[in-house]
C-alpha cells in the first residue's frame, strides 16, 4: 500500500474517485495470463491504481512518484502483462479516462489520439471520411497509441497499411522525470504531421523495432498515419464476432491460397509483394482457425488421426483480400493473383462462392460476411482464448520474407516436440501467423501457442517453450523478435550478438530515468 501521505497527494490531483487501493480492485489488475515473462496467470499486484484524465495530471503524478521514489507503470487498454507491474511496490497508472480522438486531418491523412482510444473507435470515425487505420493482430480493442509508441504492431492489413512501428508521427511524452517532451513537428509548434522536427530525431530513442513497454515514461498523445479506404463510408453490421451479417462491397474479393510446400508459399508471397496487389494478406493457420471456430473439433483430432493428417496437409495456406477503386483494377488484381498461384502450383479458392466452404449457400454467405468484417475490423482475435484460456507467441522477428518463413518452420519443429510430450495444446504444430509489409519484401511470422494457464504443467512448459525459441533465434540467427518480451534478462543473450545494442539502450534508460522509476521489467535496467 502507498503511504497515507503519498496517497493523499495523488488524490488531490485526480479526485477521490480516481484513485484506489481496494484489494479487490488491485487483484483485478494483477490477473494477467497473457504475454508474461514468467509462468502462471498473475503478475505482482500494484500498490494503488490511479486514473488521470489529462497530460497535466499524468505529469503531476509522475513528479510525485519522483519526489517519493515510487515506481510507476502506465497502461492503456491493458492488453498483456507488459502493461502491469513487473515487481512489488509499483503504482499502476491506468489511462482509460484519456479516451479522446483529438483530431482527424483528412487532407494530410493522420489522426491524433489519446491512450485509451481503441482501433475500432478510430477506424469507425475515419471510414466516414474514406480513410482507414492500421489495426494490429491483437485486435480492434487495442490502443493504436500503445502499439505506435510502446510495443509493436503487425496486422492483417500490413501489406497496405504498414505497421505501427512506422505509422507513428508526432508524440507527446511525459518523461520518467515528469518533464514533457514533444517529438517531431509538434516540438516546433507547427502541428502533428511528422515524427521528425528540428535537429536530431528522437524517434529511435523513444522506440526501436519494439517499444519500451512502459519503461521510459508515459505517452499521452500521438499522431498516427491513415490510409485510403476503398470501401463504403457507412457499413451496416448486425451481430457479433462469428454471427455478423453485413453486405460485402462489390469491389472486395477474398481468397484462400493453398501451396504445396514452404518453398512455393515463400515464392508466392514474394511475388504478391512485388506485384503491388492486395489489401489484406496474412497466414491464418488451419489449427488456429479450427481453435477459434470449433474448439471441440480440434480437441477430437487426438482420437481421429486421419482427420488430423488431413488438416495438417492444409498447412501452407494464407488469406488474401483484394480491394479496388474500379472494376478494371479489381480484374487486374485477380488476374495477377491467379497467374502467381499458377506459377507455383497453388490452389486458389474464392471464399464466399457457393460450395467453396462445403456449406449450404445461405450458410456460405453468412460465414463469408462474418469473415470479411472480422478481417476488416480485426474483431475476432479475442476468440483465440476459447481453446485453452490463454496463448503466447514466439519468434516474430521482422526480416526478409524467406527468413521470416524460416522462423515459422523452426517454430513448428520446436512446438511439435512439446505436443508429442503432451505439454501444450495440440494445434497441429504449424500455427504461424503474419504476412508481408507495405507490398515489400519484409515480413512477419510469429508462432502462436495455445495453453491453459490454470494447468501447472502447461504453464511451466510455456516458459520452457519460450526459452527454446529464444535459444534457436540466437543460435540460428533467426532474428530477435518476440524473445524481447521474455523479460529484460534476454538482452544478455541477444545484445552481444547484435552490436551490443543493450549497452546503448541501458545508457538511454540511465539518462532518461536514472532512478529507474518507470518500471523497466519489459525494457532494460539503467544499471546493466
Amino acid at each position: 500500500m502507498l503511504a497515507e501521505k503519498v496517497y493523499r497527494e495523488i488524490e488531490k490531483v485526480v479526485g477521490r474517485n480516481n484513485i484506489s487501493q481496494d484489494p479487490a480492485i488491485l487483484e483485478g489488475y494483477a490477473f494477467q495470463p497473457f504475454h508474461k515473462a514468467a509462468p502462471g496467470a498473475w503478475i505482482p499486484r500494484p500498490e494503488a491504481v490511479v486514473l488521470p484524465s489529462t497530460t497535466e495530471e499524468v505529469q503531476k503524478i509522475v513528479k510525485i512518484c519522483n519526489k517519493h521514489r515510487i515506481k510507476f507503470k502506465a497502461h492503456s487498454t491493458g492488453w498483456g502483462a507488459m502493461g502491469g507491474p513487473g515487481s512489488e511496490g509499483v503504482l499502476q497508472i491506468d489511462l482509460r479516462r484519456m479516451n479522446r480522438i483529438v483530431k482527424i486531418d483528412q487532407k494530410n491523412m493522420y489522426a491524433v489520439v489519446e491512450p485509451y482510444v481503441i482501433c475500432a473507435q478510430l477506424q469507425a470515425e475515419v471510414m466516414k471520411l474514406g480513410l482507414n487505420c492500421h489495426i494490429i493482430g491483437a485486435g480492434s480493442g487495442t490502443s493504436p497509441l500503445a502499439s505506435c509508441t510502446s510495443h509493436c504492431g503487425m496486422g492483417w492489413s500490413s501489406i497496405s497499411t504498414g505497421y505501427n512501428n512506422r505509422n507513428v508521427l508526432a508524440v507527446e511524452w511525459v518523461l520518467p522525470t515528469g518533464d514533457i517532451l514533444r517529438l517531431g513537428t509538434l516540438s516546433m509548434g507547427i502541428g502533428w504531421f511528422c515524427g521528425d522536427g528540428r535537429g536530431p530525431s528522437l524517434r529511435g530513442v523513444m522506440r526501436g523495432w519494439a517499444g519500451a513497454d512502459g519503461g521510459i515514461g508515459v505517452f499521452t498523445k500521438c499522431a498516427v498515419k491513415l490510409y485510403p479506404w476503398p470501401g463504403p463510408r457507412e457499413i451496416r453490421v448486425e451481430g457479433l464476432l462469428l454471427d455478423v451479417k453485413t453486405e460485402v462491397p462489390w469491389n472486395f474479393r477474398t481468397y484462400s491460397c493453398r501451396l504445396p510446400s514452404w518453398e512455393a508459399y515463400t515464392n508466392v508471397v514474394y511475388k504478391i509483394g512485388e506485384s503491388g496487389i492486395g489489401f489484406i494478406q496474412c497466414k491464418n493457420a488451419i489449427g488456429l482457425t479450427i481453435a477459434i471456430m470449433s474448439p471441440e473439433t480440434l480437441r477430437s483430432l487426438k482420437e481421429n488421426p486421419q482427420w488430423r493428417e488431413f488438416f495438417k496437409s492444409l498447412q501452407h495456406i494464407f488469406i488474401i483480400m483484394l480491394a479496388a477503386n474500379s472494376r478494371g483494377e479489381l480484374e487486374y488484381q485477380e488476374k495477377a493473383l491467379r497467374q502467381i498461384m499458377e506459377e507455383e502450383g497453388g490452389e486458389l479458392i474464392e471464399l464466399g462462392q457457393t460450395g467453396s466452404l462445403f456449406l449450404p449457400p445461405e450458410k456460405t454467405a453468412n460465414f463469408y460476411q462474418a469473415m470479411w468484417w472480422g478481417l476488416v475490423r480485426v474483431s475476432t482475435p479475442p476468440l483465440i482464448f476459447r481453446m485453452g484460456g490463454s496463448f503466447l507467441t514466439a519468434f516474430g522477428g521482422d526480416e526478409a520474407w524467406d527468413a521470416a518463413v524460416n522462423q515459422a518452420k523452426r517454430g513448428e519443429e520446436i512446438k511439435q516436440e512439446f505436443i508429442d510430450r503432451d505439454l501444450i495444446i495440440d494445434d497441429l504444430a504449424d500455427n504461424a501467423w503474419g504476412g508481408i509489409y507495405e507490398h515489400g519484401l519484409i515480413g512477419h511470422q510469429e508462432e502462436l501457442v495455445l495453453f491453459n494457464p490454470r494447468d501447472k504443467k502447461q504453464a511451466e512448459a510455456i516458459e520452457q517453450f519460450v526459452g527454446a525459441c529464444a535459444e534457436a533465434s540466437a543460435e540460428e540467427s533467426l532474428g530477435i523478435g518476440f524473445s524481447l518480451f521474455a523479460g529484460k534478462q534476454i538482452h544478455e543473450i541477444f545484445g552481444p550478438r547484435s552490436c551490443n545494442y543493450h549497452v546503448w539502450q541501458s545508457k538511454i534508460k540511465k539518462i532518461f530515468d536514472p532512478e529507474d522509476l518507470s518500471d523497466s521489467n519489459y525494457y532494460i535496467s539503467p544499471k546493466e
